[in-house]
């Protein structure tokens, strides 16, 4: 999918949102009011604590941010790449361009150089990758919410993921990013890597580790001076 990098896109990341984290929809609620302009919206994935479209209480409880997102989606362009913690999406925002994990990365083309953009669990381990399969089956996740009397799966997960710890500096980012741009070797020719998941919101080389809305508070605005993308991260307030 080939698509073209607008100026003031707006990337936001890993807001995990829950209802302890609301940041990512008021953020959503400035968009759509329009306190914040932007022709077109990247949801790099980790968007929602959970979500996806077989589990009906994690539907129901984030109803409200997703309807804003819906009726974002019918005037402004959304591009969301599904993370690993929101999947099986297109039947939920059936108006978003939604990237699936196994289609990722995204490229971007830029006056003919190309931007590889991902959520960023990509190029893992064979183990990791069984697991990610597994758990976006829809047959193991219908027979999941069958099971799931009173919602009291649902709730239990709810309230470990609420409590889990998301935010942590790498030691050595520099490393850790120039290994990234290693495993993205098949696309040689891109100018730029962008990617969520790890919650770094730093850059090295080519590489941009977008920001965590949960963690920072920041999403990123993208400018274009002298065909010279910039990323803006600008904090939410």
């Amino acid at each position: 999918m080939l698509l073209n990098l607008k100026e003031n896109a707006i990337f936001i990341a890993d807001s995990h949102y829950n209802k302890q984290r609301i940041e990512f929809q008021n953020l959503l609620n400035d968009i759509l009011n329009s306190k914040i302009k932007t022709s077109q919206l990247f949801l790099m994935g980790d968007m929602f604590d959970f979500l996806c479209d077989e589990v009906s209480y994690f539907k129901t409880i984030n109803q409200n941010i997703i309807n804003t997102i819906n009726k974002l989606s019918l005037d402004i362009e959304i591009i969301y790449l599904e993370g690993n913690h929101d999947f099986n999406l297109k039947d939920i925002f059936p108006n978003c361009i939604v990237v699936k994990r196994e289609n990722q990365p995204l490229i971007i083309e830029d006056n003919e150089k190309y931007i590889a953009i991902s959520h960023g669990d990509i190029f893992t381990p064979t183990s990791y990758n069984i697991f990610t399969a597994i758990i976006r089956n829809r047959y193991f996740l219908k027979l999941l919410n069958l099971f799931d009397i009173n919602n009291t799966i649902s709730k239990y997960f709810e309230s470990k993921l609420i409590k889990k710890d998301i935010c942590h500096d790498f030691k050595d980012f520099d490393s850790f990013a120039q290994n990234r741009i290693n495993l993205y070797k098949k696309y040689d020719d891109t100018s730029l890597i962008i990617e969520g998941h790890y919650h770094q919101g730093k850059e090295y080389s080519k590489y941009i580790n977008i920001p965590s809305l949960a963690c920072d508070n920041f999403y990123s605005l993208v400018k274009i001076k002298e065909d010279k993308i910039i990323l803006q991260h600008l904090q939410y307030s």
